[in-house]
């Protein structure tokens, strides 16, 4: 049967319990590692929520092949998780009663949120009787899934468990694994070398690297192309007073001084922007203010008032950014715990494959999953 992407939902939250069947009846296994059970039922709904994230993963699930080597990465992923918890328990990593209780927490968390998203998708149908019509999808999710709230609050509450035991194990595996000063630093020497390369050929990548740094996907950038410079900007909440300012500064008044004066955007006021916003081809700036800032030829140049969902801008092209590294010791405290974390992780990673690699602990039972996905 077809789902509709209601049903869907709460599939992406069962995928990943520890035990998915129908009540009372004995699963078909996909796979057990250890004395943990992988069953078919996971796998399919694990295809069901994921399939059209498949081709992000390089899968083609247009063809046979294609569906099959997805779904053997799903359950892949499935027997890693199950081998987690499995070692976690055979390590004799237990709860306090107050993680038990953090973790009961979370999953009554986890199962309102998935109430609340259907009745979310009841409203936005416009159903007269929200409520009614939440409970008749989240009905038919159930169904679909081969679930009952019963089994789908026990299966939750289980999921935090385990994913408790997992962190608690992984932090004890993980304790005193750390890369050495001389290790972070050819690795800054080694990732300076290769944004070098990048950035030369391709500078808008810089900003790009910049973006995900903030958000922990890379490390930080530490080296700065040719061809960016600096702004500084004005910005007011209508046009009147936009354009006032900018017949002051044509007429000769200092910018910094109006710009203290008229200036809403906190940023202006910080010490680490006191040179200037860094600008450039494909910098992460609303477009007209980019559009605006990167139309400036010369250092010294001012932009019209220019509009933005934030406001209206006058901006100052202050000064040149000349091609430069960036030293390891201005970025250290970042570059490290990224690096950190990524040597940690593979550490992690590799302690896990080789778990998976044990074929006295998995086996996979083929014969019945061969259909999922087709």
């Amino acid at each position: 049967m077809k789902l509709n992407k209601t049903i869907a939902l709460v599939a992406v939250i069962l995928m990943t319990a520890a035990t998915l069947i129908g009540c009372g009846a004995k699963p078909v296994l996909a796979a057990t590692v250890g004395d943990q059970e992988v069953t078919v039922t996971q796998l399919e709904n694990s295809y069901l929520s994921g399939s059209s994230y498949a081709s992000m993963y390089g899968y083609d699930t247009s063809t046979e092949e294609g569906v099959t080597q997805y779904r053997d990465y799903l359950l892949d992923n499935l027997i890693s998780s199950a081998m987690k918890v499995y070692q976690a328990k055979l390590a004799g990593i237990t709860l306090t009663d107050e993680e038990l209780a953090a973790a009961k927490a979370t999953a009554q968390q986890n199962y309102d949120d998935t109430v609340a998203s259907f009745e979310q998708q009841a409203q936005q149908a416009g159903a007269t009787n929200v409520e009614a019509y939440a409970k008749t999808l989240f009905t038919k999710a159930l169904v679909a899934n081969k679930t009952t709230v019963k089994k789908l609050q026990a299966d939750m509450l289980q999921d935090a468990i385990d994913n408790t035991l997992v962190s608690k194990h992984k932090t004890a595996l993980l304790e005193g694994v750390t890369m050495t000063d001389e290790e972070l630093s050819a690795k800054y020497a080694e990732v300076l070398a290769s944004q070098k390369e990048q950035f030369d050929a391709t500078p808008s990548d810089y900003f790009t690297f910049e973006t995900y740094a903030q958000y922990g996907y890379n490390a930080p950038p530490v080296y700065v192309p040719a061809g960016f410079f600096r702004v500084r900007h004005i910005l007011v909440a209508d046009e009147i007073t936009a354009n006032m300012i900018k017949e002051k500064i044509d007429a000769g008044e200092d910018f910094e001084a109006l710009l203290a004066e008229y200036g809403t955007d906190p940023g202006m006021q910080s010490d680490a922007n006191a040179a200037g916003y860094l600008v450039g081809e494909g910098a992460s700036f609303v477009e007209p203010f980019l559009n605006a800032a990167l139309a400036l030829a010369k250092d010294g140049d001012v932009s019209a008032p220019v509009e933005s969902d934030y406001g209206w801008h006058i901006i100052k092209r202050v000064s040149t950014e000349p091609a430069h590294e960036i030293p390891y010791e201005d970025v250290k405290g970042a570059f490290d715990l990224y690096e950190q974390s990524l040597y940690s992780e593979q550490y992690y990673a590799d302690i896990v494959s080789k778990w998976v690699a044990d074929t006295t602990l998995v086996t996979k039972y083929p014969e019945n999953y061969a259909s999922v996905g087709k």
